[in-house]
């Protein structure tokens, strides 16, 4: 299966996650992921469109449900291109696509994301192979 190549028919386009942690500032200390062993862990990614920031507010007073649902599938997919950053190649993933395996799954309402999101995505995935990327760290302040 390539993932990206559905990715593209259905129209969506992953972010370059290197350009958007250089040119959008966030005053954050973390880093986009963490490989041990073969899971990597993802720090949390909010719904982005074009580069900025999409559908901001509290869904259910801010944002419908229907537009939380949207927020959600471009936090989604801001989440597969921090796994395509780190892992080069999609396809790598064990457990998210298609009938490799159901994922586990949180839901937790917040009211107070970082930058007025409505949205956040955190995800752990168990990857093939051994090569990783090197996270990219938010902010020069990083250490």
């Amino acid at each position: 299966m390539n993932v990206e190549a559905k990715i593209a028919k259905l129209g969506l386009e992953l972010a370059d996650l290197e350009d958007l942690y250089r040119t959008n500032s966030s005053g954050a200390h973390y880093i986009s992921h963490y490989a041990v062993q073969n899971l990597l862990y993802l720090s949390g990614t909010t719904p982005r469109k074009g580069g900025q920031g999409y559908l901001p507010g509290v869904v259910g007073k801010d944002l419908t449900l229907e537009q939380g649902y949207e927020a959600a599938r471009y936090a989604a997919l801001m989440t597969v291109a921090a796994i395509k950053y780190a892992l080069g190649d999609l396809d790598r993933v064990q457990q998210l696509f298609g009938d490799r395996g159901k994922p586990t799954r949180a839901a937790i309402g917040c009211q107070g994301l970082g930058g007025n999101a409505s949205v956040e995505v955190i995800a752990t995935v168990l990857f093939s192979g051994s090569e990783v990327r090197p996270p990219l760290a938010r902010d020069k302040y990083v250490r």
